[in-house]
């Protein structure tokens, strides 16, 4: 996935793990960063699957090397 490829809720993401934070499953189809809504499960498990997030066995959603990379290149 090239960056030009990113969805504005991809990038809405990128921008916050890509600095460090993490999400969490939240109520129905919802992630949650720090208490707010971020976007929903389809948006993450699209990161999962080109290598940008990772889900940790406490189910937390993390950045990628190659995710804060591209966070990075996308100046996010």
């Amino acid at each position: 996935m090239s960056p030009a490829r990113l969805t504005e809720a991809q990038k809405r993401v990128m921008k916050s793990h890509g600095h460090g934070w993490e999400g969490r499953p939240g109520a129905g189809s919802s992630i949650v960063v720090n208490g707010a809504r971020i976007c929903n499960v389809d948006t993450m498990n699209a990161l999962q699957r080109a290598r940008l997030v990772v889900s940790d066995e406490s189910r937390c959603l993390r950045a990628t090397p190659e995710g804060k990379s591209r966070t990075a290149q996308l100046g996010l």
